[in-house]
């Protein structure tokens, strides 16, 4: 395999930049040194995060089953065959002591900054120079990545789990020499640990690696090879063993599992439209419609980024660096047509891994295309071009992020205080909340949830529901407005007004009314 470069002075490889082992100049030893860079640019992800996105952001449906599982109310929120067990673990060390949502989001901050770092500074031994944190700063900007950074989702792991991969995969595979055993461990490590968030993303990005390792083989190569094949399939067998494992002792079976899992799956459909359309969001669509129409200068930016990734690719090709500016590439589009043709929903969240890849070559291209300006009009010109397209991209991310934002911080809000409502109104445990937002509002008052479609009326009430209270459990139907007309086996149970915004609640055992909450 070739394309691989190690680590010199001024960034070897780098136009102009000094070969390695040679003497940097003056004013190469004023420059921030790439890791330095990096690390800056984590510190300037974690202050997005706390600036744009904010510690107060409450939590969201998914959020609540994750965090639930370990959490000091220990009442285990139900837990969807198609859910791994890595996002609970990671927020463990928080949600067993508190549940104060400021600490989880700083935590949650504190830890995808690390790992934003952790995972790109593995390829400066892959890429030397300003490529990568380069790469990391996209990658920071994008408006999902901010979003999700202090969330617990799944999605942003996986993709910093793939950026690392990639990189760890390249390291080992094309070692000159024997391997050692820390890589082949890492690899495997990095693996298992992705197929515990989410095993299907990780099988993915592990075979798209192991055919970029077949393509790119020499046969001066084939033992270091070997064994980087042999630890990405050690940690898929170690990912997927827990999941299989699982299947048969929580869901009856490898089947009742799978079919649980894709319980809500469609047949597999190009979703193209579907992910043009959600480039400025929402979360999460099911169809076109409520994706929202495609965003103005959506289109554009993908075409930038698109474009810049070619450029790298063909500026890479002429060069050293082929292998490590390819590879990442490849394995970014075989990922994306995975989601592209999918059976499932669309979610931006989706793409994390593939703007992760991407980044590397979108880099690579924009450092070539102000090098060439340089060369061709001066220094004002190259920097012109860096402020032009890294602007423009935080500007257009900024505000996508602020369109998701903004009211979902309206929205969670407002379930914060149905919770705190219910919690001065005051039930017996055990509890099920049902209707409207049910996870995130049953969790923090300890209860069982049993969800209904947000902003619709509510169903007739299942049999389970109706019986609960019969097992000694105090059902809590919320909902807004009128959306109970359509339940009329809850008739019977009081009615309580819980906020001025129209929030109320039918409770099986009754209860007082409290004062509105504003």
């Amino acid at each position: 395999m070739t394309g691989l470069q190690r680590p010199g002075p001024k960034g070897a490889g780098e136009p102009g930049g000094a070969p390695a082992g040679a003497g940097a100049a003056p004013e190469d030893r004023r420059r921030l040194s790439p890791a330095a860079l990096l690390a800056v640019v984590a510190l300037c992800y974690a202050a997005a995060q706390f600036v744009l996105v904010s510690v107060d952001f409450q939590i969201g449906w998914d959020e609540a089953v994750y965090l639930s599982q370990f959490s000091a109310n220990d009442t285990p929120l139900d837990f969807h065959p198609s859910r791994g067990w890595g996002t609970s673990l990671v927020v463990a060390p928080v949600v067993m002591i508190t549940n104060s949502v400021a600490a989880l989001r700083v935590y949650l901050t504190v830890v995808s900054s690390l790992l934003l770092f952790g995972s790109f500074r593995i390829w400066l031994a892959v890429r030397p120079g300003y490529t990568v944190p380069l790469a990391a700063a996209l990658y920071a900007g994008c408006w999902s990545t901010v979003f999700y950074g202090n969330a617990a989702m799944p999605n942003l792991y996986t993709a910093f789990g793939s950026v690392a991969l990639t990189g760890l995969v390249l390291r080992a595979a094309t070692a000159a020499g024997p391997v050692g055993g820390a890589l082949p461990v890492a690899v495997a490590v990095v693996t298992a640990a992705m197929a515990l968030f989410r095993p299907t993303d990780a099988t993915v990005v592990a075979l798209a690696l192991a055919a970029a390792v077949l393509l790119f083989a020499r046969g001066r190569r084939w033992g270091p090879m070997l064994i980087t094949l042999t630890a990405l399939g050690a940690g898929l067998a170690a990912g997927w063993g827990q999941w299989l494992l699982e299947a048969v002792l929580e869901y009856g079976g490898v089947a009742q599992r799978l079919d649980g899992a894709t319980q809500n799956f469609s047949a597999p459909r190009w979703l193209l439209d579907h992910h043009l359309r959600a480039l400025d969001g929402p979360t999460l669509c099911r169809a076109p419609e409520s994706c929202g129409p495609v965003p103005g200068g959506g289109p554009v930016w993908l075409a930038a980024v698109v474009l810049l990734g070619v450029a790298g690719l063909l500026a890479a090709w002429r060069r050293e660096c082929r292998t490590a500016i390819a590879v990442p590439a490849a394995v970014g589009a075989c990922f994306a047509v995975a989601y592209l043709y999918y059976g499932g929903v669309t979610a931006p969240r989706y793409m994390l891994p593939v703007l992760g890849l991407w980044a590397i070559a979108a880099a690579e291209g924009l450092l070539r295309l102000s090098g060439e300006a340089r060369r061709r009009a001066g220094l004002a010109a190259a920097v012109a071009c860096c402020v032009l397209v890294v602007g423009g991209h935080l500007h257009l991310q900024k505000a996508y992020l602020a369109v998701n934002v903004g009211p979902m911080t309206s929205s969670r809000a407002q379930d914060a205080l149905v919770a705190e409502a219910l919690g001065r109104l005051g039930h017996r445990r055990p509890c099920l909340v049902y209707g409207w937002h049910a996870p995130q509002i049953a969790h923090p008052l300890g209860c069982e949830a049993l969800g209904t479609a947000g902003g619709s009326p509510l169903p007739a009430t299942p049999a389970s529901v109706l019986a609960k209270p019969a097992e000694g459990y105090t059902v809590i139907a919320v909902y807004r407005d009128d959306a109970d007309a359509g339940a009329p086996e809850l008739a019977a149970w009081p009615e309580h007004r819980l906020t001025s915004s129209g929030w109320h609640a039918r409770l099986s055992g009754g209860g007082a009314d409290p004062a509105p909450a504003h």
